[in-house]
């Protein structure tokens, strides 16, 4: 046990229900309703008026494309807004035009439709062209129709529209469209069940998402048929994972150079990869046994070697490239699900979802590391993928923690990118993640965004810096082995981007949610000793060891801390070790890296390396001048909550300042298809003045704050157009000025919101459930100056005013009362 380990807060907070959901705000300001749009210009009438015709021929050439004699006709429309489609649009379309929304994009300014039965829709048909033949001058806004002109476009989904990234023809991920409910489209279903079967293609589903798919033994052409006959599918993908093997080593070693060291209860850490190679020696003792296999193959058989390197990262994390250890504590005992056996194999997801959820049930596991990715990049802005969707749902329903890699930029197109001369690699970082205006010739930025599934917000993903824990000069390709890899990925969403012709509103940004959520050292590329040096099997070219780089080496060894936090602290919840994970972290780079100084290269850098690198000498424990707790806890819908934290009296008089660091976790069950609503529960959390939390929770906060301009760590303000983060930090420091003059006592405030504008299910869930939450604080002593002396008593201090307790020996006195 460390001598300064990280306490729990045992107390109950103050609660009260409901809360001001105005303080600090302009109400006339918000009241304020936006400018009326100007009449319609001629080039707009012209242009709905060619997008009808273009509409209802792409509608019958579909009906008369099909190939097959599929039970009825389902006709989906996508429309485009230049503003967010709300409740009442949405109650507009289907009262008047029998339009069903299935799903909202693209801040749900992108709307996809069912067309309803019976003669509705021939009244938007007629108004389409009524407004589109309305005289110059004359004002669309005292009509009826009038709503129609905040369409931006319209269209059928045809089959061009419901192909994903196709690379192969044997196997695809099938998404469904969520209109199940509906007897035609169970009717088209179970014809392309029948279809499939007669053709000899497996179908692999789950009976919790029907509306995922898995096809193997596919045929040449079976997308295109997919994708003319049947309205039911919303988009065919291919499952290929690319890779990156292992490569040779400069200087032949004759033996692995180090044995394993293993303690009693290790956690165990699944790999999701190529398998892991049974005879590696240092791996050999820390295999479970617990194995799946989606190959056919062998799970501890790693002909690839690239899930043998994953797992020789997780087994003993950066102690690994220690290389005067002969004796490396093991971190983590190993299980396998062997998702795929050799490059561009393809992932079956359904399988993989279905094998998660087995091994938690079954063997307790809570660590599963994905270092594979679905092939293509997110387009910018896009939303949530079926991927990603599925694993927030399992790590809402169960407690684990998935870490996923954000994928690799495709060594290949670098390797001509630079080798052809096209490059110049120095000139173009980092500017070549992102330059939109212009781009860089032959070059799309967009080909740089993460892919799936690290948009998954219960679960954390991970990006690489170049480092890879040697000394020597690594004559790599990124300027610095501090900076993002130049083959990492960024997060995908881009503020900037006018949508549909107008901008996104200041308060749809949100600086908390960002993609990965952390970085780590991953190795750098363009040269052999650039790359990270890695454990390889004895029947490889290249034996016991070899070398490589990728966002696949990283996130193991992210996972490797998870690890260590779990064999510390096994009875947290992991949104807890996801919290305190977090909360180590700290930029790479320091304050003002050089190649990011300018305001958009902070924002660039900051969807590189999310919220840092996670600081490993502050993640296990504290020292005598610092400490770190977490509060464990659930809260209702509009429920408010203080918790009481004490500071020693010797604050209100010393020149040091206290560092405080906070960072709130909370875990959702998603909603799916809705871009703004796929988060709809809001909590945050605010650190105040000592105050009641009746007062705390009714009046404006100005005058409880402790520092000017730090408030909530989050705001709900335009609750229904906001996207929220289930992962906020604020970070800030306390000195005695700040303090009331004879109370050392601050109050953490926390509170629950939501969504309203939801399906039924969901609002349900969202009121009447309690919603847990981990909320990590770390409180530091900083000197004033390099002389000056610390206290010496800070973890002392605070513990003992708080009632704080060692996790552990809260644990024994649960086991002591369960055995009496």
């Amino acid at each position: 046990m460390p001598d300064f380990p990280h306490l729990l807060y045992s107390k109950s907070p103050d609660k009260i229900r409901g809360f001001k959901r105005r303080r600090g705000r302009d109400r006339e300001k918000e009241n304020q309703k936006q400018e009326p749009l100007p009449p319609l210009s001629q080039e707009k009438k012209r242009f709905l008026a060619a997008r009808l015709d273009v509409y209802v021929s792409a509608a019958a050439n579909r009906i008369k494309n099909k190939t097959l004699e599929v039970p009825s006709n389902i006709d989906l429309i996508q429309i485009n807004f230049i503003v967010t489609f709300d409740l009442k649009l949405e109650n507009y379309f289907l009262g008047k035009y029998n339009l069903s929304v299935i799903e909202k994009s693209n801040f749900n300014r992108n709307v996809l439709f069912r067309i309803g039965k019976g003669n509705e829709f021939k009244a938007f048909i007629k108004d389409v062209t009524a407004v589109s033949s309305l005289r110059e001058g004359e004002d669309h806004r005292n009509q009826p129709y009038s709503r129609l002109a905040l369409i931006s476009d319209f269209y059928l989904l045809d089959s061009n529209g419901r192909k994903g990234v196709l690379s192969g023809q044997e196997s695809f991920i099938l998404t469904i469209c969520d209109i199940l409910e509906n007897p035609e489209a169970r009717l088209q279903l179970n014809f392309m069940t029948d279809y499939l079967n007669s053709k000899g293609v497996e179908i692999i589903g789950n009976q919790e998402a029907q509306n995922l798919l898995f096809l193997k033994k596919g045929f040449s052409g079976l997308d295109q048929i997919l994708a003319d006959n049947f309205d039911i599918v919303r988009l065919i993908t291919s499952a290929r994972v690319p890779l990156v093997k292992p490569g040779t080593v400069a200087t032949p070693i004759r033996a692995y150079g180090f044995e394993a060291v293993i303690e009693e209860e290790l956690p165990i850490v699944c790999v999701v990869d190529t398998g892991i190679q049974s005879s590696v020696d240092p791996l050999k003792k820390l295999l479970t046994g617990i194995s799946s296999d989606h190959t056919g193959t062998a799970p501890f058989w790693d002909d690839s070697g690239h899930g043998t390197a994953v797992a020789g990262l997780i087994a003993f994390g950066t102690d690994f490239f220690n290389t005067w250890l002969r004796e490396i504590p093991a971190k983590a005992r190993l299980a396998v699900i062997k998702a795929i056996h050799q490059e561009n194999d393809d992932l079956n997801i359904v399988a993989l979802i279905n094998d998660i959820q087995e091994l938690h049930l079954r063997y307790g596991i809570r660590i599963f590391n994905i270092s594979l990715n679905l092939p293509g990049s997110k387009p910018y802005n896009g939303p949530v993928g079926k991927f990603a969707y599925e694993l927030d749902k399992l790590a809402y329903e169960l407690d684990i923690l998935i870490v996923n890699s954000v994928g690799n930029y495709s060594l290949d197109d670098m390797d001509y990118w630079v080798f052809d001369g096209s490059l110049d690699p120095v000139a173009h970082y980092p500017s070549f993640y992102y330059q939109t205006n212009p781009e860089i010739p032959g070059h799309s930025c967009e080909f740089t965004n993460l892919q799936e599934p690290a948009e998954s917000m219960n679960n954390i993903s991970v990006g690489a810096l170049a480092g890879n824990f040697e000394n020597g000069v690594t004559d790599g390709i990124t300027p610095a082995r501090e900076y993002p890899a130049y083959y990492s990925r960024k997060f995908h969403w881009d503020m900037s981007i006018t949508i549909n012709g107008s901008k996104l509103k200041k308060s749809q940004k949100n600086k908390h949610l960002v993609k990965p959520d952390l970085v780590f050292e991953g190795g750098d590329y363009l040269s052999q000793e650039a790359a990270m040096e890695v454990l390889t099997s004895p029947q490889d070219n290249s034996p016991y060891y070899g070398r490589l780089a990728g966002t696949s080496l990283s996130t193991p060894l992210v996972a490797s801390l998870i690890a260590q936090l779990v064999k510390e602290y096994p009875t947290l919840k992991m949104t807890s070790i996801k919290a305190l994970l977090i909360n180590s972290a700290a930029s790479p780079s320091g304050t003002n890296p050089p190649h990011f100084n300018s305001a958009d290269g902070k924002k660039l850098y900051r969807k590189l390396t999310g919220f840092g690198r996670p600081n490993p000498d502050r993640l296990l424990e504290g020292n005598p001048d610092s400490i770190t707790f977490v509060i464990e806890d659930s809260i209702t819908f509009d429920d408010f909550y203080s918790f009481e934290l004490n500071f020693p009296d010797w604050v209100l008089s010393t020149q040091n300042k206290i560092e405080l660091r906070a960072t709130l976790v909370y875990k959702f069950l998603p909603v799916p298809n809705n871009h703004l609503a796929y988060l709809p529960l809001h909590i945050s959390f605010g650190i105040f003045k000592p105050v009641d939390v009746s007062i705390l929770s009714k009046q404006d906060l100005e005058n409880f704050r402790l520092r000017s301009g730090v408030s909530w760590a989050e705001d709900h303000f335009g609750v229904e157009d906001r996207i929220f983060s289930n992962v906020q930090m604020l970070s800030f420091p306390i000195s005695s000025q700040h303090f009331d003059p004879d109370n050392p006592s601050v109050s953490i405030a926390m509170r629950c919101h939501g969504k309203s504008t939801i399906p039924d299910w969901a609002s349900r869930h969202l009121q009447n459930e309690e919603h847990p939450f981990s909320l990590v604080i770390s409180l530091r002593e900083i000197p004033k100056t390099k002389g000056s002396n610390l206290s010496g008593s800070l973890y002392k201090d605070v513990m003992l005013l708080n009632g704080l307790q060692a996790i552990a020996d809260l644990e024994a006195g649960s086991s002591l009362e369960a055995e009496n």
